[in-house]
C-alpha cells in the first residue's frame, strides 16, 4: 500500500515546480476520508469508488440526498480528529529549491540587507583596525575629501547648468526664421559649435581650478549628463521646429513637400526596428493622402499623453523641469505620480550621503593605498617581469574593492540619485535599470545597466545615424562615441589621457560577436561567468593601468 500512494504521489506532482507548495488540508481528515476510499491517498478524490465498507458504516449511495451526505461528512471529520499518531508526519511533496533555475521564487530582499550588513562590518573592523595603528578611526578625513571645494564646486556646477539655458532663446529663433537660420538649415550646426564650445569649457574647468579628484569626478560625470540633456532637447525641438514648418507648408500644397512625416524612435522601441524611412515606405509615400500627412505631422507636434504641443514646451518651466527629471531624452511630458513621498526622499537623500561616505573609504583604505605602494616599488625597476609581477600583485589587491565600488556606484546613481530626483519631479517612470547581474553579454549589458544612457544613444546616435549609413555603421558609431565618453570620464579622474578605456569599450565589439555564435550562444550559466570575471578584472585592470603606466 505504502508504494501504491508513493507512485500516485509522484505521478500527480511530477508537473509541480514551486518552491513553496500549499498545504493539503487536515492530513487527518484525508486519512478518515481514505479508508471509506472517498479520497486517494494523496488527498485527492477518488474516482473509482468500490463500494466496499470500512467497517464502521454502511457507504453511502450516489444518489443519497444532501442531508445524509452531510451527516456522513461530519462523522467522518469527527473520527479523523480522534485519529491523532503518537507520533508527528512529515508532508513531502515534489518541489524546487529557491535558487533552483526553475524556481518562481524572486525574493531576495535579505541578501540586500545582508550586502549593507556586510559593508557595516567592514567600516567598523577598519576603524578598529586603525584605531589600534594609528589611534584614529580612519588613515585620512573622509570630511575633508567630501567638502573640498565646496563653494567651488557649488558656483560652478550652478553656472554650469545655467550656461545651458541658451538653449531656449536658440530653439525660439530657429522656430521664427524662415530663412537660412532655419534649424535644418544653420540651426543644428549653431548648436552643435555651442555644444563643442561649451563641453571644452566645463572639461578644463577642474583642471583649471586644481580640485580634488572627488569633486573632480562629481562635476565631470554632472557635466556629461547635462550635456546629453542639452543634446536631446535641442535637436528634439529642432525636428519638432521642422516638422511645425511642414505642417504650415501644407496649407498650399501645390509647392509644399509631401515626403512622410520623420519621428525620433520611441523609449520601447527595440534598436533593430530603427528603419530609414525613406527606404522603408518609399511606396506608400507616393500613394498618401494629403489629409493622412497633415494628421501624422499633427500628431507629432503633440506629446504622447496629448496634453502639451509643440510649440506651448518652450518655456523656461518646462526646461527646468526637465533638467530635474532623470531622464536624459526630451519629451514634451512625462507621466507623473500623483505627489512626493517626502520620507521616501528623505531615505534616498540620506542614503546618497551614506554611499558616498562608504566609497570615499574604500577608496582611501584599500585603493589609494595599495596604489601608492606598488607605485613605490615601480619607480626603481627596469625588468618587464618585475613590473608584470607587480601589477599582477596590484590588480589583485584591487579586486574585491572595486568590486564593492561598482555595486555601491549602482546603487547610488540608479537607485538613490535618480530616485531622489524621480520623487521631486513626481516622474513615474522609474525603470532606470534591469537586472544586468543575468547579463550573457556585454551588448546585453549595455542595454540593461544603465537604460537613461542606452535611451539617449539609441535615439540621438543610432537612430538618428541610419537614415545616412548602415546598420552596422551605426553600430560601430555608438560604440565610438560611447567608448570617447568613458575615455573622457578617465581622463578627468586620473589626468591622463592613456586610452585604455577607449580600448577596452571597442574591444566588447569582437568579444559579443563570439558570444553570439553558435559555439557560445544559449550557455547562460558560462556568459554569465565570463561576464563577472571580465567586469571585476576589467575595472581592477584599468585602474591600475591609469595610474601606475
Amino acid at each position: 500500500m505504502a508504494s501504491t500512494a508513493t507512485s500516485h504521489d509522484q505521478d500527480i506532482h511530477d508537473h509541480i515546480l514551486r518552491p513553496r507548495a500549499v498545504k493539503p488540508g487536515n492530513p487527518m481528515v484525508i486519512r478518515a476520508m481514505s479508508e471509506d476510499q472517498t479520497l486517494k491517498p494523496n488527498g485527492f478524490t477518488n474516482p473509482h469508488q468500490s463500494g466496499l465498507s470500512s467497517g464502521r458504516s454502511t457507504p453511502l449511495p450516489a444518489d443519497a440526498p444532501p442531508s445524509l451526505q452531510s451527516i456522513s461528512s461530519a462523522r467522518k471529520q469527527i473520527r479523523a480528529q480522534q485519529k491523532h499518531r503518537m507520533f508527528p508526519t512529515v508532508d513531502y511533496f515534489a518541489r524546487v529549491s529557491h535558487f533552483d533555475p526553475k524556481s518562481e521564487y524572486r525574493d531576495f530582499q535579505g541578501f540586500f540587507v545582508l550586502f549593507w550588513i556586510g559593508l557595516a562590518i567592514m567600516v567598523m573592523t577598519t576603524m578598529l583596525r586603525n584605531i589600534k595603528d594609528t589611534g584614529l578611526p580612519l588613515r585620512v578625513r573622509p570630511w575633508q575629501l567630501l567638502t573640498a571645494n565646496t563653494w567651488q564646486l557649488a558656483l560652478s556646477d550652478g553656472a554650469m547648468v545655467l550656461s545651458t539655458g541658451l538653449s531656449i532663446p536658440l530653439q525660439k529663433f530657429f522656430r521664427r526664421s524662415n530663412g537660412i537660420f532655419g534649424w535644418s538649415k544653420l540651426g543644428m550646426p549653431i548648436h552643435s559649435i555651442y555644444q563643442v564650445a561649451w563641453l571644452v569649457l566645463w572639461v578644463n574647468w577642474p583642471f583649471m581650478l586644481n580640485w580634488k579628484w572627488t569633486a573632480q569626478v562629481f562635476f565631470t560625470l554632472h557635466t556629461l549628463v547635462i550635456l546629453m540633456k542639452m543634446h536631446s532637447y535641442a535637436f528634439y525641438n529642432g525636428h519638432l521646429s521642422t516638422t511645425e514648418r511642414r505642417l504650415s507648408a501644407l496649407d498650399n500644397p501645390e509647392t509644399a513637400s509631401t515626403a512622410a512625416a520623420v519621428r525620433y524612435p520611441s523609449s520601447s522601441t527595440n534598436i533593430n526596428e530603427i528603419t530609414p524611412v525613406s527606404e522603408e515606405k518609399k511606396d506608400a509615400d507616393a500613394k498618401e493622402a494629403l489629409t493622412q500627412l497633415r494628421e501624422d505631422l499633427a500628431f507629432e507636434l503633440t506629446s504622447p499623453l496629448g496634453q502639451v504641443t509643440y510649440p506651448q514646451n518652450l518655456t523656461v518651466w518646462n526646461y527646468v523641469d526637465y533638467i530635474l527629471c532623470p531622464t536624459l531624452c526630451y519629451e514634451l511630458e512625462y507621466p507623473r505620480t500623483e505627489k512626493t513621498q517626502w520620507m521616501e526622499l528623505f531615505y534616498k537623500t540620506l542614503a546618497v550621503f551614506g554611499c558616498i561616505f562608504l566609497l570615499t573609504v574604500i577608496s582611501e583604505e584599500f585603493i589609494v593605498p595599495v596604489l601608492n605602494e606598488s607605485a613605490l616599488r615601480l619607480e626603481g625597476m627596469t625588468k618587464w617581469t618585475d613590473m608584470g609581477l607587480v601589477l599582477a600583485e596590484t590588480i589583485s589587491m584591487l579586486l574585491f574593492p572595486f568590486m564593492v565600488i561598482f555595486l555601491l556606484v549602482f546603487l547610488v546613481i540608479f537607485e538613490y540619485v535618480l530616485g531622489a530626483f524621480a520623487e521631486i519631479t513626481c516622474f513615474a517612470d522609474r525603470h532606470f535599470y534591469s537586472d544586468w547581474w543575468n547579463s550573457c553579454d556585454w551588448l546585453e549589458f549595455s542595454r540593461e545597466w544603465n537604460i537613461p544612457v542606452h535611451h539617449f544613444l539609441r535615439r540621438h546616435v543610432y537612430g538618428a545615424s541610419r537614415p545616412y549609413i548602415s546598420k552596422n555603421m551605426s553600430t560601430v558609431l555608438t560604440f565610438l562615441i560611447s567608448a570617447l565618453l568613458h575615455e573622457l570620464v578617465m581622463g578627468c579622474i586620473t589626468k591622463k589621457l592613456r586610452g585604455y578605456g577607449f580600448f577596452a569599450m571597442m574591444l566588447q565589439m569582437p568579444i559579443v560577436a563570439i558570444q553570439r555564435t553558435s559555439l557560445v550562444k544559449g550557455r547562460t550559466l558560462f556568459n554569465n561567468v565570463c561576464f563577472w570575471i571580465s567586469m571585476i578584472l576589467g575595472l581592477s585592470i584599468m585602474c591600475a593601468l591609469y595610474v601606475l603606466v
